[in-house]
């Protein structure tokens, strides 16, 4: 093999990686790019997660906001006191691929709206797999 160290014959990382990484002010140690490749990527991974959450946070609040202004009208009157302690909106499954499946169905009996949100444990468990996700697909 050639010991020669412009990179030039080293097809493993593009030529244009380490004009990226001068443009955006980072060392250009060796081991560097994969990893800053990774953490963008999760970050990004991280923003969509969160972008997502507060816009279903969002949509809650106004269902909720609508059910108090109601005063005990219709399928939400008694929700606050049977829900438990924790804000419901704080443990929604958000499902990215399917939308439309909102949790929270007109239909939905008001004893059950404890049970939309996931345990705290099922949906660390959750954000971690999305996140070990992001990483292998930065890798890939």
């Amino acid at each position: 093999s050639n010991n020669n160290n412009n990179g030039l014959k080293n097809n493993t990382e593009p030529i244009y990686a380490k004009v990226n990484k001068k443009k955006t002010g980072q060392a250009a140690s060796p081991e560097e790019p994969i990893y800053a490749q990774v953490a963008k990527k999760v970050s990004a991974k991280i923003d969509q997660l969160n972008e997502a959450t507060s816009a279903i946070n969002r949509k809650i609040d106004r269902i909720n906001k609508i059910a108090s202004a109601g005063k005990g009208v219709g399928a939400f009157s008694g929700a606050r006191q049977s829900a438990s302690p924790e804000p419901i909106y704080a443990t929604i499954d958000f499902d990215e691929a399917n939308q439309a499946g909102f949790p929270l169905r007109r239909s939905a009996p008001v004893n059950d709206l404890s049970k939309v949100g996931l345990s705290r444990e099922q949906e660390l468990t959750r954000r971690i797999g999305d996140l070990s996700q992001a990483v292998s697909e930065a890798k890939a």
